[in-house]
Parts: structure tokens; sequence; C-alpha cells
């Protein structure tokens, strides 16, 4: 790919946001902020946060992660693309998972 290929999108990649974008700007960071929420409002007892929190996990989760998946074809490297995808997709996971332990232990208090 030479300098002036990567600043112009191709046509299947068109209108679409950039991978490294979406991945760590919209994915990672603000992931990492709400379960850094969840966890400061489950150590505290707030249960009312911690339920809001965990709602608004699982839907920016349902968001995430086809929004990553749309982006992966701007990765530089096809390779890249298919790790993002596949990071999202494993994280996405553990984030149901622990909220559905998670929950389960604070309805058994």
């Amino acid at each position: 790919m030479t300098a002036t290929a990567s600043l112009h999108p191709s046509p299947e990649t068109q209108g679409r946001s950039r991978l490294w974008n979406v991945f760590w700007l919209q994915g990672v960071i603000p992931s990492n902020i709400l379960w850094a929420v969840a966890l400061w409002a489950l150590a505290n007892q707030r249960t009312t946060l911690v339920l809001a929190t965990f709602a608004v996990l699982l839907l920016y989760t349902g968001w995430i992660i086809p929004a990553v998946w749309r982006a992966a074809p701007t990765a530089r490297t096809p390779n890249l693309g298919v790790a993002a995808r596949g990071l999202t997709v494993a994280w996405g996971l553990n984030t149901v998972l622990v909220i559905f332990f998670l929950t389960l232990q604070l309805v058994a208090q």
C-alpha cells in the first residue's frame, strides 16, 4: 500500500469508520470506563447504579460488536481486522457472562 492509497479509501471501505477509531476510541476506552463505574458501584453497594450500568453495558456491547465487524475491512492488515473481530466478540461474551453472574450474586444477597 502506498502513502496515497492509504489516504483514499477503497470503494469497499468508503464511508466506514477506521478500525483503530472504532476499536480503541469507541470500543476499548468507553467499555473500560463503564466497567470501572460498575465495579465502583458494586464495591460501594450502589445496587441501582450497578444495575443501570449493567443495562448500559449490555446495550453498548450489542452496538460495539457490529460496529467493529463493519470497520474490520478498513484495517491496514487483514489479520488486524480478524483479530479485532475476535477480541471484540470475546470481550462481548465475557461482558454478558460477568454481568449474568454478578447479577445472580446481587439477587442472592
